[in-house]
């Protein structure tokens, strides 16, 4: 692994090395170097000399940096190292690739990885036909505006495949809208605990890897939160400097969490508060970038269970002035009773009401809506009336209001005002 920095960046060779563990790579070298990048190889001579040495010593077949490289960087380096040579956005997409289970995700990763290669690509084309090197293999067959036009049709024909899911989704999300049932959406960096508490809320069994990138795709689940009614969706975690490649090319699956009406931001409070404060500031770069600028966020610290408790108070004094802050265990089920409570104080797509309706087969019908799209509170069978009091969303709480005279319907409170 190679981290070529500038003078004022800190290494990041470790979540380099987690994301080569997760692909399937054994790390056998680290090479760290604070310099302004080589126009010919990133790294400078004299480092390339030692990569060169342990690459010979230590049998090694594959390099990856995690700085991006240019063709020509690329290619000079794979003619000295005579093995082939990716970045971290490669390296990531290979990830992907292993855990994509679906059409969308893998449509995704194979537009992104076209995307990469677009700008690349004539001068790629180029520089195999000097000769080819590890990864530039059967280039030099191409002419460069036939491979450059070739991968542009790919890309144009996959975003139209992707459009047409994204619309799907649309239409999803507009019956959803229509329901009144509200959406929380879990983001966060990944490996954070977002699909044991996907679990834990939904009380689903989906797989939960020490892994990074698990989930790739979207998983969406109705559940009930204090009662009431509420979409629950897991989707891909963030890591630190996401490319924007990536994030253009996965934008059907983080439109997700840009509509929904609460988002949870899961954290693993286990770690050092530079560290919280170094992936809080990455995921909130990341949901700004998405579109993401007023829907209420939630700071969740997950894995109490075996954080410091210096932590959990450390992080809540720091990180809880512009965002309310809970500590749970979703792995052991603590402080999810409150965690249920101070969600449902953002839940304001309810209305909690009470009132008095008239017997009729509408008034069944919409008695029946209100148990399955909000939660009862008291239910009186009188001898000419039905006396309800619920908390229902608002297209439910104005059916119901329509049918009674004006005393007989009245609002109790909003879930924001208490």
């Amino acid at each position: 692994m190679v981290h070529r920095a500038y003078p004022w960046e800190e290494p990041n060779l470790d979540e380099l090395e987690e994301l080569c563990n997760t692909a399937g790579y054994e790390v056998v070298y680290r090479l760290f170097q604070r310099r302004y990048p080589h126009p010919e190889y990133n790294i400078g001579p004299s480092k390339l000399g030692e990569l060169k040495q342990a690459v010979k010593s230590l049998g090694i077949n594959k390099v990856i940096f995690e700085n991006e490289l240019r063709p020509l960087q690329e290619y000079n380096l794979a003619k000295e190292l005579s093995v082939e040579v990716i970045t971290r956005l490669q390296l990531i997409l290979e990830i992907f690739t292993q855990h994509a289970s679906n059409l969308e995700a893998k449509l995704q990763i194979k537009l992104a990885e076209l995307k990469y290669e677009l700008p690349r690509a004539k001068e790629k084309v180029k520089l195999a036909k000097r000769g080819e090197q590890p990864g530039f293999h059967g280039l030099g067959a191409y002419e460069a505006d036939v491979y450059y036009e070739e991968i542009n049709r790919r890309i144009h024909k996959l975003s139209e495949k992707l459009e047409e899911i994204k619309y799907k989704k649309i239409r999803a999300n507009i019956q959803r809208r229509v329901e009144g049932i509200p959406i929380i959406s879990l983001a966060g960096y990944t490996n954070a605990g977002k699909t044991t508490l996907f679990n834990a809320l939904t009380s689903s069994n989906s797989e939960v890897s020490p892994q990074m990138f698990t989930t790739l795709s979207t998983k969406r689940r109705i559940t009930r939160i204090d009662g009431k009614p509420v979409y629950v969706s897991d989707t891909v975690g963030f890591i630190k400097n996401v490319p924007t490649l990536l994030i253009s090319s996965f934008m059907s699956t983080l439109m997700e969490i840009a509509e929904a009406d609460l988002i949870l931001l899961v954290m693993d409070a286990a770690e050092p508060i530079e560290t919280l404060r170094e992936k809080l500031d990455a995921s909130l770069s990341i949901l700004r970038q998405i579109g993401v600028t007023s829907t209420p966020i939630i700071l969740v610290l997950n894995k109490m269970d075996i954080a410091p408790s210096t932590n959990i108070e450390t992080a809540k004094r720091e990180l809880g002035q512009s965002y309310p802050v809970i500590g749970i265990s979703a792995k052991r089920g603590d402080n999810i009773d409150e965690l249920h409570r101070l969600i449902s104080r953002f839940l304001n797509s309810f209305v909690a009401f009470r009132a008095s309706l008239a017997y009729s087969d509408e008034t069944k019908r919409l008695v029946q809506q209100t148990y399955l799209r909000g939660r009862v509170i008291d239910l009186q069978y009188q001898d000419s009336t039905i006396e309800i009091e619920a908390e229902a969303p608002l297209v439910v709480a104005e059916k119901i209001r329509r049918l009674t005279n004006p005393s007989g319907f009245r609002i109790i409170r909003r879930d924001s005002q208490q």
